[in-house]
């Protein structure tokens, strides 16, 4: 019954909005008069960082909601050259980066990007990643004329945030009428690269017929070359060797037994091309006074390849492999190991992302008191990458000796002494090291194609009422979607082709004729990691690695005796193959239907409603499980066990949940410049699609034997009561003084349990399994402060400060910070602007967080403190022509993370900064 009711509904929704068209079309025939402008339409032209501030400043004011704004400076700019970086600059968003130091995703009130919603023209992106939080990297931000962030919630509202719900607004002609043109070029350098870059684009939009008809073209295309130098992984073991006769007396003693032991570190600097084209455009059309319509589309394309080249270091314990330990508080933080392998690893990413989305909107009035507006659209994302990934990894054999010692705040000192006493360190930076000392090894091949495809359609309406018993009117509405999210895994990892040449690192390349090696030293490698390591490193040709494999082909395959096995190489075994149990296809389909009462009063106003929220969902994958493992050479870290897998079984299971989503809002005008407003709702956002599938990985050949249950069809959505508190104080024009106190009562929320020492069924062996939960509940309280003052001389600054406390229970038992939320984030900038001369810098901090409560053996990974700093200035030469420079990351900022405490170092990334010129011409 209920499938039928949310066909019924699509559908009718569907149709409704056809109708709409096909009603305005007919009214505007019958019309007598000739469509005439609408005398009360507002036009809104903004220019210049002052005049985009006190836009953002007045949107807040006027909304219904507990809302704040960003502006674009004029058409086709938007304050910062990412979008998510312009977010920053409201009270309570933060951002994490991707590479190259650009910002990806967005925290609301320190709540992670799962947990918020982010829609362009009021409808959902399709993105490339497994969830469905949006990738701010795929859309430049020259197709966005505005963004507003939602922090309370009200029944007309779109579902799905807890954080806070961000809208992004594509410009309309429209928004200022007439005849409008620009340029803007710029070039840019990275001073951590030291490569350059450049971008281009444009906009058109004219109004014509009386300004009744308008249009609006944009594009860009645009070029960088960027470097981050990173850490790879950094991982630990709880049980390798878990206790430890560190003083030699025979006797495992207090304070040897319980240790964490660093396993495997690998890190380097990954190269990236990050090409950008996009096309938007937008069609207005009042058909009559009373019929509005809208057709707009964008269609956008990232191709960014990366390139990694990493040295790596496998230190893990084994029977007689270890000396010189030292254990400071569990964690062994230094040794000397015997018969250690340098690695040098070759990794290759490939994402090319198409992102879409068109849609038509039409308002009618079909009388002075009612007003219908319908909405269709659809949004996809696809990113073909499967099998294009590589991870190809070489290494010198030979009985060598490192040693590891972890640092406070930095990256561990690593030294390498050769089996033939050279120093590793001093072979590579002069370059000796080449095709006779790297042999063959590990050669994955991996990658996932993805695609996302959103169907939805609305139907709205506002009924004025009058104002009798203080209700002004009624808003009204329905709306379905329908998603479908299908990634299919391609891989060699787990066919075991990745390892078909593992610890063969004395079948060098020399010995098989081929050209692989070349040295490489980069200027500024690993800038601000601290310790001590080879300043240098190698890379490969790749396919001169695969061609040279292919010469072992029809050769035995050896034991670890050197015995035959009976098997024969083949380099068409190390082919990617579909890996079922790590894709997925999840089918989600919603429908809603909400009412909402406008209430207002003589100096009050605010709304009371609900939302009625169906979810339906089907996910389709397939699991298997691990038979056996034989590990024939469990003394060498570096090499692989064999792993058998039972044969996949498809699983598919579908799911369902109701939920009825009140909300209130309120704000009082004490006075003409000063309005106190309160909300309090029932807000969810649902699990991230990859969640869903119960799709599974393992670490087992690594030895690392964990198994990673990554989704669970049976997960429920998010719930949370939130209440809302704000004052606001607009003491001057284009300034104002903000402050607000919030609270949210979060119950399912969704996180990793950790079970250690499982018996999964593998004779032997016992696993650390992680999955998937909804957690009890968490409680989230915060405040906020904000201040914007624009003096008459031109100057004026923006300051935002936020504070979020946050409390976790799992089990009934407490066990933290809620994971992923930023405690405290805050800016200020500072601007000037008079006469054609413009000038800005800002701050933007993000404090310390917990990034996750239990990595390993209950150490939790925290996140250190950042802050981005950036600054532009520009000159008006003609009322046309301008020319700006701008600077990013000016502070050389970076990401570190760790288990909680300063030596024992599990995240690293450094972007650079990056330097900006150009110019702008109007038409």
């Amino acid at each position: 019954m209920g499938s039928r009711i949310e066909t019924g509904l699509r559908r009718s929704l569907i149709a409704a909005a056809v109708e709409m068209a096909v009603c305005g079309t007919a009214f505007a025939q019958a019309a007598q008069t000739q469509p005439q402008a609408d005398p009360d339409a507002q036009v809104v032209v903004v220019s210049g960082a002052r005049a985009a501030l006190a836009k953002s400043l007045e949107l807040k004011r006027n909304a219904d909601v507990i809302q704040d704004s960003i502006s674009a400076t004029e058409l086709g700019r938007f304050p910062d050259d990412n979008v998510a970086d312009s977010l920053t600059h409201i009270s309570g968003i933060s951002v994490s980066r991707t590479r190259g130091g650009e910002g990806q995703y967005i925290n609301v009130r320190g709540l992670g990007s799962g947990y918020n919603i982010v829609t362009l023209n009021k409808r959902i992106l399709a993105t490339d990643g497994d969830g469905r939080d949006f990738a701010f990297d795929v859309l430049p931000s020259e197709v966005i004329s505005g963004a507003d962030v939602m922090k309370s919630a009200e029944a007309a509202q779109m579902e799905g945030s807890i954080g806070g719900s961000v809208n992004l607004r594509s410009a309309r002609p429209m928004d200022n009428p007439g005849y409008h043109a620009s340029v803007r070029f710029e070039a840019d350098h990275n001073d951590l690269s030291r490569k350059d870059g450049g971008k281009l684009s444009g906009v058109v939009s004219n109004t014509f017929n009386n300004n009744t008809m308008g249009v609006l073209v944009g594009a860009v295309v645009s070029k960088r070359k960027v470097r981050t130098d990173s850490l790879g992984y950094q991982t630990y073991n709880a049980d390798s060797p878990g206790s430890y006769d560190v003083n030699g007396d025979g006797v495992i003693g207090a304070g040897e037994t319980n240790l964490l032991a660093p396993c495997c570190i690998s890190f380097g600097s990954v190269f990236e091309e990050k090409k950008r084209a996009a096309l938007s455009g937008a069609f207005e059309w009042k058909v009559t006074p009373t019929f509005k319509m809208t057709a707009d589309a964008l269609a956008t394309r990232l191709d960014s390849p990366q390139v990694g080249y990493q040295q790596s270091y496998y230190v893990e314990s084994a029977p007689g492999r270890w000396s010189d330990v030292v254990v400071k508080d569990r964690l062994i933080t230094s040794m000397t190991v015997k018969d250690l392998i340098p690695e040098m690893s070759n990794v290759t990413t490939d994402r090319v992302v198409d992102t879409m989305q068109f849609g038509w909107r039409g308002e009618w009035r079909p009388s002075n008191a009612l007003k219908l507006t319908g909405d269709v659209y659809r949004s996809t994302s696809k990113r073909n990458s499967g099998g294009k990934d590589s991870f190809v990894v070489a290494g010198i054999a030979g009985h060598n000796t490192g040693y590891y010692r972890a640092t406070n705040g930095g990256f561990p000192d690593i030294r390498v002494t050769l089996e033939d006493g050279r120093d590793l360190a001093t072979e590579l930076a002069a370059g000796r090291l080449g095709n006779k000392d790297y042999g063959v090894h590990f050669t994955g091949l991996t990658g996932t194609d993805i695609k996302d495809t959103i169907d939805g359609a609305s139907l709205d309406g506002r009924l004025a009422l009058g104002g009798a018993w203080h209700i002004d009117g009624l808003q009204f509405g329905a709306s379905a979607t329908s998603r479908k999210k299908d990634r299919n895994s391609i891989g060699n990892e787990k066919s075991g082709g990745a390892c078909q040449y593992c610890d063969m690192y004395s079948t060098t390349f020399a010995s098989l004729g081929a050209n692989v090696v070349q040295p490489m030293t980069l200027p500024n490698y690993m800038r601000n990691a601290g310790g001590s390591f080879p300043g240098s490193f190698i890379k490969f040709d790749v396919p001169a690695y695969f061609a040279a494999l292919k010469k072992l082909d029809g050769k035995p395959v050896l034991d670890a005796d050197g015995n035959p096995t009976g098997d024969t190489f083949d380099v068409s075994k190390s082919q990617p193959v579909f890996v079922p149990t790590d894709s997925y296809s999840v089918t989600e389909k919603t429908a809603t239907l909400y009412g909402q009462l406008e209430l207002a009063g003589e100096n009050w106003n605010g709304n009371v409603g609900a939302r009625l929220v169906r979810t339906k969902t089907t996910s389709r994958s397939a699991i298997d499980k691990i038979v056996a493992i034989d590990d024939q050479t469990p003394d060498i870290p570096t090499s692989s066990p064999i792993v058998t897998y039972s044969p996949a079984v498809p699983v598919s299971e579908d799911g369902s949940y109701t939920k009825l989503l009140p909300s209130a809002n309120i704000s009082w005008w004490a006075r003409d410049d000063f309005v106190v407003r309160g909300a309090i709702a029932k807000v969810m956002a649902r699990p991230s699609l990859d969640k869903l599938a119960p799709t599974r990985t393992d670490n087992t050949l690594d030895r690392s034997y964990v198994l990673n249950i990554v989704g669970d069809p049976k997960l429920k959505p998010t719930e949370a009561v939130q209440q809302d508190l704000s004052v606001e104080w607009y003491y001057r024009p284009k300034s104002a003084i903000t402050a607000a106190i919030f609270a949210k009562q979060i119950k399912n929320f969704v996180t990793y349990q950790t079970d250690e020492h499982v018996d999964i069924g593998v004779p032997g062996y016992l696993y650390t399994v992680t999955h998937p939960v909804n957690g009890d509940k968490a409680n989230v309280r915060g405040i906020e402060f904000g201040i914007q003052h624009l003096f008459d001389n031109g100057f004026g600054f923006n300051a935002k400060f936020a504070k979020t406390l946050t409390k976790a229970y799992q089990n009934g038992q407490y066990v933290g910070q809620l994971e992923g939320v930023a405690p405290t984030a805050s800016s200020i900038g500072f601007l000037y602007e008079k006469n054609g001369v413009n000038a800005s810098i800002s701050f933007d901090y993000t404090g310390e967080y917990t990034q996750s409560a239990n990595v390993l053996a209950g150490f939790p990974a925290k996140v250190d403190a950042l802050t981005w700093v950036t600054a532009s200035a520009s000159w008006d030469v003609t009322r046309n022509v301008t020319l700006f420079v701008e600077g990013k990351n000016l502070g050389d900022a970076v990401m570190r993370s760790n288990l909680g405490r300063s030596d024992a170092l599990y995240g690293f990334e450094s972007w650079g900064r990056t330097f900006v010129a150009g110019m702008s011409v109007k038409f």
